[in-house]
């Protein structure tokens, strides 16, 4: 075995390490993927449910998107999503959620406070 091989051998071993992290990350994430849907499926079926009872007494389709907008620009963005505002404690200024401290008057920002 000459000095190439040993070079070969040894990248060899290395590349199998990287191949061994990876397939065990992606195994990981098919695991949360699998929690998120299970999460997914039970908000659907409560959010099925609701509709339907909401539609008994009384409420329309109509009234519920009208209300699901609102609340979507609740965070100023008609945007499908919805995000909590957070106020400093201090200046009671617009936070986001991933400042350690407010941008206007440094309070330091407890992540307790965020939520």
């Amino acid at each position: 075995m000459d000095l190439y091989d040993v070079f070969q051998n040894f990248r060899i071993g290395v590349t199998k390490d990287k191949v061994d992290k990876v397939s065990r990350k992606t195994t990981g994430n098919k695991s949360e993927i699998s929690v998120l849907q299970d999460h997914v499926d039970h908000l659907s079926l409560v959010c099925q449910a609701m509709c339907e009872l909401m539609e008994n007494v009384g409420f329309s389709k109509e009234m519920v998107i009208a209300k699901i907008q609102e609340i979507d620009l609740r965070d100023g963005q008609l945007d499908g999503k919805y995000v909590k505002s957070h106020n400093c404690p201090k200046c009671s200024r617009s936070l986001a959620q991933r400042h350690i401290k407010c941008l206007y008057c440094g309070e330091p920002v407890l992540k307790s406070d965020l939520l």
